[in-house]
């Protein structure tokens, strides 16, 4: 009796500082200082605490439209929800943004769709200031080359990828980063593969007629990136189907995070490398 009454204490006491966590907050989130807990969100569909990076923020428009604020950086009150579509759909469908704003709002019944499509952009542009800044590699060879210098934290391959080129880029991999059958001991994971943006989405951002093989190196904007990739991937297939990757884990970036890129991207120094790389190789079509 005592376990249980134990357990059940434990239980109310989750969800006591569960509920405790606020649905809105009072404007955008400032970044924290280094070390700090990361911040905590109340999805206001699925009413559970989760991390900040694991949501999008929604604010209203002056017409009390409820507009996605991916960056994390738009001014006023802001309203969280769980990155996926079902809690945005689920949002929508029971009227969680009037009632966390206590206001007459309009929430599209697409607005799941339009969260997709800003993120994806999101995603795209931040490949853009990785190449700017040194960051990624495109091309076939050049990334067969780089992959053979350092493991990749990220491969990307476009999803009109031909099998045969992609094949040889991952069996390269598997060859060098694979389990080591001969020490067990070690336990080496392979890197994700992202496979959900075509040739020409990759190519107009990067400046390419199509961009299909790339890898990004270690930094700051690859953690970043992954981050951006895993919210994503809760409104679309992001990675590479049967490749067995290590976790795809990652903090999003804030909207401040951005403008720290753009500024070492624009002259400033280059981002310090947290030891995590994410090589990107493309190849233009003949």
């Amino acid at each position: 009796m005592a376990a249980q009454a134990n357990s059940d204490e434990a239980l109310t006491g989750a969800q006591e500082a569960e509920t405790s966590i606020p649905e809105l907050d009072g404007g955008p989130p400032r970044v924290g200082k280094a070390g700090a807990r990361p911040p905590q969100r109340r999805c206001i569909a699925t009413m559970e605490g989760r991390l900040q990076a694991e949501m999008v923020r929604f604010v209203l428009s002056p017409d009390g439209s409820v507009v996605p604020d991916i960056a994390a950086r738009l001014p006023g009150r802001g309203g969280w929800v769980t990155t996926n579509r079902e809690a945005v759909d689920l949002a929508v469908k029971r009227g969680a943004f009037a009632r966390a704003f206590k206001a007459q709002v309009k929430a599209s019944s697409a607005l799941a769709d339009q969260v997709e499509n800003l993120l994806a952009r999101r995603a795209i542009d931040m490949l853009g200031m990785a190449k700017r800044s040194g960051d990624l590699i495109l091309g076939y060879e050049q990334v067969r080359e780089a992959i053979r210098e350092n493991r990749p934290a990220c491969l990307i391959a476009s999803s009109d990828a031909s099998g045969d080129q992609r094949d040889k880029v991952l069996a390269l991999v598997r060859g060098l980063y694979g389990p080591n059958l001969a020490k067990p001991e070690e336990k080496r994971a392979l890197p994700p593969v992202v496979a959900c943006f075509s040739g020409e989405e990759l190519g107009m951002a990067l400046g390419r007629e199509r961009v299909v093989h790339a890898c990004l190196k270690q930094g700051r904007i690859a953690h970043a990136w992954m981050g951006e990739l895993v919210r994503l991937s809760g409104f679309r297939r992001v990675w590479l189907p049967g490749w067995p990757p290590a976790s795809a884990s990652g903090e999003g970036a804030s909207g401040q995070d951005i403008e720290e890129f753009q500024a070492r991207d624009s002259g400033g120094d280059p981002p310090a490398d947290t030891g995590m790389t994410i090589s990107t190789a493309n190849e233009v079509s003949e």
